[in-house]
């Protein structure tokens, strides 16, 4: 999926479609973010303050998640070089419901084409050994058995 459209050559939109996009981007993020229980305006002064517990801890995923935002966040809007090339270079983590990164991970697609997509361990994020790097679906599921990730976490999963 391509969140920002233009990125290179003739086909560049402008400055202010640019500016639209980070906006657009931004609140996806945001969004995504706000669903894996990092902050937000949530409506904690209505709840009683004996019910308030502690956030859990956040997964390695989560944290790769947020630093990825924190860069997204102190990035300058578009120059002359195009509407939010640097976007593309930055990998972003993405993470399931628990918090673990889901088996199969992709690049931003650019340009109309897929970006490649590769298979980690969900527990760790490591690349999983002897799966492919494609622009397509891996089949990452052929390549993940659970038992030699964390001992019994989560089934497996398929994208």
């Amino acid at each position: 999926m391509n969140l920002l459209g233009g990125g290179g050559g003739a086909g560049r939109k402008p400055l202010k479609s640019g500016m639209k996009e980070l906006a657009v981007f931004r609140e996806k993020v945001t969004e995504q973010h706000r669903q894996m229980g990092k902050g937000g305006k949530h409506h904690l002064g209505l709840e009683e303050p004996k019910k308030l517990r502690p956030p859990p801890a956040r997964t390695p995923c989560q944290q790769e998640l947020d630093q990825v935002l924190e860069r997204i966040s102190t990035m300058r809007l578009p120059d002359e070089r195009g509407p939010l090339e640097h976007l593309y270079s930055l990998h972003i983590p993405n993470c399931d419901k628990h918090g673990l990164y889901n088996l199969k991970q992709c690049k931003m697609s650019l340009n109309g084409q897929r970006g490649e997509c590769w298979c980690v361990n969900p527990n760790t994020g490591k690349l999983i050994q002897g799966a492919p790097t494609i622009r397509g679906d891996p089949e990452c599921h052929l390549f993940y058995n659970e038992q030699q990730g964390a001992r019994g976490v989560h089934t497996q999963r398929v994208q």
